[in-house]
């Protein structure tokens, strides 16, 4: 076949194939240095990624490798040193509102109940609380707290705590979720218990969700696709797409595919020297 002839077969065929949806998460040659009593840290270097809609992202690496102070650049939170960052379409300039963000300290008021926490999100927004009452009665239920509303927070678990702190970065319905190692305090059993509500969640609210871990397996168990980054400053070192079924059930999670995946990113750990045998 000659060759134009094939280059614009090719062409068509381009042409007819569905485009690909406009990243709802756009980080391109994204840098961070930190300046501080004539010191400079640089944080991150050279960062492209891109998040699509719906889709959830785990970024995994090791301590003070920038995972963390991606996540606040994204959110609007922390100005940036180079690059270029934007969110539906929209260059990030400064705090982000259409979004919710859950760190690794749930945050919340001790004088307030459970669902006055969860509704102070929508108070300070200057939106009518009655108007969430219901939302946020039925997401309290939804992870395990419907007969817990009006308990203080000191008399919840370390769990039930982070499970308030995730309705109220839910109960305004936002289009993106970010979660900086939201797990992070908690011990091993509630940890694993608390992926499976998340990732029950995501599945029915479908919200864009970039999720912040040290842990290999809680990525791989969570992701779409898991960023790997290398030690400081950060870059990405591999994005792994992972094929596995929904939901991440005991059959998925003790898979032969999934004991891969957790090796081929330790294997990247290893490299680096982050985790020597």
């Amino acid at each position: 076949m000659p060759q134009g002839a094939a280059a614009g077969e090719a062409a068509a065929a381009g042409a007819a194939s569905p485009a690909a949806p406009p990243a709802h998460i756009e980080i391109d040659d994204l840098c961070q240095t930190f300046r501080r009593a004539g010191m400079v840290t640089q944080a991150l270097d050279g960062v492209d990624l891109l998040v699509a809609p719906s889709e959830l992202v785990v970024v995994v690496g090791p301590s003070g490798c920038g995972k963390s102070t991606l996540l606040r650049i994204a959110a609007g939170l922390l100005p940036f040193t180079s690059g270029r960052v934007r969110i539906g379409g929209r260059d990030v300039t400064g705090p982000q509102t259409e979004l919710g963000i859950v760190f690794q300290s749930p945050v919340l008021l001790d004088w307030r109940n459970v669902l006055e926490n969860v509704l102070i999100q929508v108070e300070l927004r200057g939106m009518d609380p009655r108007r969430y009452r219901e939302r946020a009665e039925r997401l309290l239920a939804d992870v395990g707290l419907g007969d817990f509303q009006d308990r203080r927070p000191r008399e919840l678990s370390g769990g039930m705590r982070q499970r308030v702190a995730i309705v109220r970065a839910l109960i305004h319905d936002p289009p993106l979720l970010m979660m900086d190692e939201p797990f992070g305090a908690l011990d091993a059993l509630t940890r694993e218990q608390m992926r499976i509500d998340l990732e029950k969640l995501w599945l029915a609210q479908r919200h864009t969700l970039i999720f912040v871990t040290h842990g290999i397996a809680e990525a791989v168990a969570l992701a779409d696709r898991v960023v790997v980054m290398t030690p400081r400053p950060g870059r990405i070192e591999r994005i792994i797409p992972i094929d596995l079924p929904r939901p991440r059930d005991k059959a998925a999670v003790t898979s032969a595919r999934f004991t891969e995946y957790v090796d081929e990113i330790t294997e990247c750990f290893m490299r680096y020297g982050v985790i020597r045998y």
